[in-house]
């Protein structure tokens, strides 16, 4: 960062306190500019949908909508209580809806989860209140026409902005096929326009109609559950859904809320700190080739943590239950000694692990690799086995039957000349 000014001479010009006062002032002007430069430089930004960073690290998620609500939000609970890290609740109201005389309420709801209490999850579903018309200053706007999906589609957009704009990430549950003709037509049309609203303000939408229809795409009062079982999952007036049917309804949310939680998990991990050289020093560059140990050392194991002084190496101390760490290398740390013999050490490479590089004094650098023992012992498998030779290729591609195992029930050979056990 660099500035200058341009006084015009005056400021030679200037004498005694009020050239010292404007020399004080330049600089208290840098310093100001210099913090607010590092400031933004550190500013940490998510890409995930959901908030990496709850408060008191439990997400609080609110299921809005109508006589739908209640019984999705149990669906929900029951999806999702394995997580201790979420709490579900219903705030819905039987009678919600976009356009009903009820849309003030729906509104102050609204109003309350973004002023009152943290909500990071808001999962809405709705619209079976709303097939009515629409008042306007022109008249009435009848139910399913384009003016009506229009006016529905603004309003779906003020209840996703006002939520997406307190941070809110919102999942909007689109309604399934109907037994009525007329209703079900009507339903087609609110998820087309809810389904618009949706991608255009940032939200998401929840599609849920294959998993209620049959083979045709029509209404179905029978399906598989979240087992597999056939199950009853619509009730009688062929629009509700029994409780097998709202399990089924909670089972794709928690699809979309599973899979956007671990992205926003992932956003917890923080970055090394540090310039570039300093974190390639820590964990270099990934590297390939299957001769990195015996080229770096001439030996594959067997190491046992050196001390510099009459104190253990701190890499040494790494080793946990999990993790395998192996010291492979001591190289000199002339200059650009380290680097280099870093480079060739990953030029060899190793094929998986992580490195660490810690100065041993007396002008030696440590190397060491850290690998998850099962990743590893995987990899030297596959590696030492040819193709054709794997377990898994001979049966699932070569259709070759699995080994006899002596007992078991495909062991039919016979045992022994006493004729004990045969099959």
């Amino acid at each position: 960062m660099s500035f200058s000014i341009d006084c015009g001479g005056n400021l030679e010009g200037l004498k005694g306190r009020a050239r010292e006062r404007l020399a004080a002032l330049f600089s208290v002007l840098l310093l100001s500019l210099w913090g607010m430069a590092g400031a933004s430089a550190q500013t940490v930004t998510s890409s995930s949908y959901i908030t990496p960073f709850p408060q008191g690290d439990r997400y609080q998620i609110r299921v809005i909508g109508d006589w739908y609500g209640a019984g999705l939000t149990a669906g929900l609970q029951d999806a999702l209580k394995s997580e201790a890290s979420l709490e579900v609740f219903d705030v819905s109201r039987s009678g919600y809806g976009l356009v009903r005389a009820e849309q003030s309420g729906l509104s102050a709801e609204a109003d309350k989860l973004v002023s009152g209490g943290p909500v990071h999850i808001a999962v809405l579903m709705m619209g079976m209140n709303d097939r009515i018309s629409i008042r306007t200053a022109a008249g009435n706007v009848q139910p399913g026409s384009a003016d009506w999906k229009e006016l529905y589609g603004k309003e779906a957009e003020k209840l996703i902005k006002k939520l997406r704009n307190a941070g809110i990430a919102v999942y909007w549950v689109g309604l399934p096929p109907m037994s009525n003709p007329s209703l079900n037509e009507f339903v087609a049309g609110l998820n087309d326009t809810v389904r618009q609203a949706v991608y255009l303000n940032g939200a998401k939408f929840v599609e849920i109609s294959a998993g209620f229809a049959d083979q045709g795409g029509g209404y179905s009062a029978w399906g598989a559950d979240i087992a597999g079982q056939t199950k009853r999952l619509r009730e009688g007036d062929g629009s509700g859904l029994t409780q097998a049917g709202y399990r089924k309804v909670a089972s794709f949310v928690e699809v979309s809320i599973r899979r956007d939680l671990a992205q926003a998990r992932a956003q917890r991990n923080i970055p090394l700190a540090g310039d570039e050289e300093e974190q390639a020093r820590v964990v270099p560059a990934p590297a390939h080739g299957s001769q990195a140990k015996s080229a770096a050392t001439g030996s594959t194991g067997g190491w046992k943590p050196e001390t510099s002084g009459g104190k253990p190496d701190p890499v040494a101390k790494s080793t946990t239950a999990n993790f395998r760490t192996e010291a492979v290398a001591a190289v000199p740390t002339a200059p650009d000694a380290a680097r280099r013999d870093q480079a060739a050490f990953a030029e060899a490479g190793s094929q998986s692990g992580e490195y660490i590089l810690a100065e041993l004094g007396n002008g030696l650098t440590s190397i060491a690799v850290i690998t998850p023992v099962g990743d590893l012992s995987m990899r030297e498998i596959q590696r030492q086995t040819p193709l054709a030779d794997r377990l898994y290729f001979k049966v699932l591609s070569k259709g070759e039957a699995l080994p006899v195992k002596e007992g078991r029930a495909d062991d039919f050979r016979w045992h022994g000349e006493e004729g004990t056990k045969s099959r």
